[in-house]
């Protein structure tokens, strides 16, 4: 039984325990495949981040982190610098700023545009080393996936986003690892970013702030550990408090305490999914369906109607009536991206860009398509949330029905490191070109021995490439 697991059994000191074991962590102790792991989602963090630094959003998000004043820290594709919580906020609304980071499935997560922007701002104005970025990079995924784990469905099902929420305390372990935080500060750091906690999951419906709550959260772990570092204090049981805690006031599901049963031991880090879509993770069970059925000879010519069935949460993820306002609108909408599938064949970046998300020929095959909720499909629970039941009519009255449980990418149908590179690649050319990126990834190949992380924020500036 590990040391956070016997202090939860004995005394149910969540928060304490989970600070410990943070502060405690280090990187001799995480197993290779976790590393491994690990250093394939800072890849795709950091290509999702240098796209979506392009985007409207991205940019807006970028200039105001820079007007507010501060060189600390790198911003994504930008020669421009700011403050190390304003960086965060900046990458971080990048990272999560077109819906192709990475995901964890049971807690509704997107753990890298939380952890890693944090991280990052943080380790270049400390000058950490890799491995010390690494470790810090692991302790945020942990802490953060095993807290939305605990919030379970009863949280994310209530209004709130669980990367604006749960990502303040992922964010806030990270950050308090990069400034090797003893364990009473790193309480005091958690608590601060549990009580920052906010996310609410109305802007999925054409809104950009959507973007921003994954840097919000990473901007408040940076806020929250420097504060933590000069002695500011929040509550020693800020998570598992049955009045006012995290837990109990965001309607989390589970007993607190299952939050450190296993850690150290079982690492969740290595069940982090990657996108191969552009879209709301739970339209891409939809978009693999379609894939199959696809195969099998269907076309939008030949549907007479598309029924698509999911689960409690994936209905209240992608299942609202689409209108096209805003491209997270058609991110977040089972309906266009069943439809952009079906005309394209596809569903990534292209698939979304502004002038498409109210191109006719979607709209007037959305009429044939109809998303619905099975509640038998809720039996499957957190890991099973994603799972689509699909039935195509066609015009000549047959009928194709296909089931996917789980999205191409999760941690249950992996993808080679191959695919990954290869994306990373295809997004981060789009800001620095091919050449930057392949040094990029050179770069992260070798990370964990390397002392000095300058030229890796200079490769993510628009510096590196004039």
């Amino acid at each position: 039984m590990s040391m956070a697991s016997s202090l939860a059994t004995r005394d149910t000191r969540v928060t304490e325990a989970l600070a410990a074991w943070t502060a405690a962590l280090r990187f001799e102790a995480i197993p290779a495949d976790v590393v491994a792991h690990a250093k394939l989602c800072l890849i795709d963090a950091l290509g999702c981040g240098l796209y979506g630094a392009r985007q409207p959003w991205g940019v807006m998000a970028a200039e105001t982190a820079s007007a507010f004043g501060g060189r600390d820290a790198t911003l994504f594709g930008s020669a421009s610098r700011a403050s190390a919580p304003d960086a965060a906020l900046a990458n971080g609304t990048a990272i999560h700023g077109f819906e192709v980071d990475d995901v964890h499935v049971t807690s509704s997560l997107h753990p890298g545009s939380v952890t890693i922007p944090a991280v990052l701002a943080t380790a270049e104005l400390r000058r950490a080393s890799g491995a010390q970025l690494l470790t810090a990079v692991i302790t945020g995924y942990e802490a953060g996936i095993r807290v939305g784990i605990c919030a379970g469905l009863t949280h994310s099902t209530s209004g709130y986003h669980v990367t604006g929420t749960v990502g303040t305390l992922a964010s806030s372990a990270a950050v308090a690892h990069v400034l090797a935080l003893d364990a009473r500060a790193t309480l005091h750091a958690l608590a601060i970013g549990a009580t920052q906690a906010a996310g609410l999951y109305a802007a999925r419906m054409g809104a950009m702030a959507k973007r921003f709550h994954a840097g919000r959260a990473a901007q408040s772990g940076v806020i929250a550990a420097y504060l933590a570092q000069r002695g500011f204090t929040g509550s020693d049981v800020a998570i598992e408090a049955p009045f006012g805690g995290f837990m109990s006031t965001l309607r989390g599901q589970f007993d607190p305490a299952t939050i450190v049963d296993g850690l150290g031991e079982r690492w969740e880090t290595k069940q982090v999914g990657f996108k191969v879509y552009a879209a709301c993770a739970s339209a891409h069970t939809t978009v693999d369906a379609l894939d199959a059925l696809m195969k099998r000879g269907l076309t939008a010519e030949r549907l007479a109607r598309l029924r698509i069935g999911l689960s409690k949460k994936g209905f209240t993820n992608i299942g609202w009536p689409y209108t096209p306002t805003e491209v997270v609108s058609a991110q977040m909408s089972g309906y266009y991206t069943a439809a952009v599938k079906l005309l394209d064949g596809d569903a990534f970046v292209d698939q979304y860009r502004p002038e498409r998300i109210a191109d006719p020929a979607v709209l007037a095959l959305i009429d044939r398509i109809e998303i619905y909720h099975d509640p038998a499909l809720d039996a499957g629970g957190a890991e099973k949330r994603h799972t689509a039941q699909v039935s195509a009519q066609l015009v000549d009255g047959s009928e194709m029905n296909v089931r996917i449980e789980h999205r191409l990418g999760s941690a249950q149908r992996p993808l080679g490191a191959d695919v990954i590179r290869a994306k990373f690649v295809r997004l981060a050319a789009s800001a620095l070109g091919a050449q930057a990126a392949h040094r990029i990834l050179a770069f992260v190949d070798d990370i964990e021995g390397a002392d000095d992380l300058s030229p890796l924020f200079s490769m993510l500036s628009a510096i590196s490439n004039g």
